[in-house]
């Protein structure tokens, strides 16, 4: 049985970089409910994909990664 989580706690397993980037997306009265069972659903639905910096389709993969498929897009680089 998955556990659930806080979406703050569910983002913190993303890998180096990625983490950081979503926590930075996320706006806590985003999500409808406080516990959620998944990561993929946390990537869903912690904030709207088309507008953050690192745009739909970066956000896109990250999910399809989520859920075993695919690999991880690469992180942008930060401006100098």
């Amino acid at each position: 049985m998955t556990k659930e989580k806080t979406i703050r706690k569910w983002l913190e397993e993303l890998p180096d970089g990625y983490r950081e980037l979503a926590i930075k997306n996320y706006g806590p009265d985003y999500h409808y409910g406080p516990l959620i069972n998944s990561l993929p659903y946390v990537i869903l639905e912690a904030f709207t994909w088309g507008e953050t910096p690192e745009g739909h389709k970066f956000w896109e993969a990250v999910h399809v990664w989520s859920q075993g498929a695919g690999e991880l897009p690469p992180l942008p680089e930060e401006e100098k």
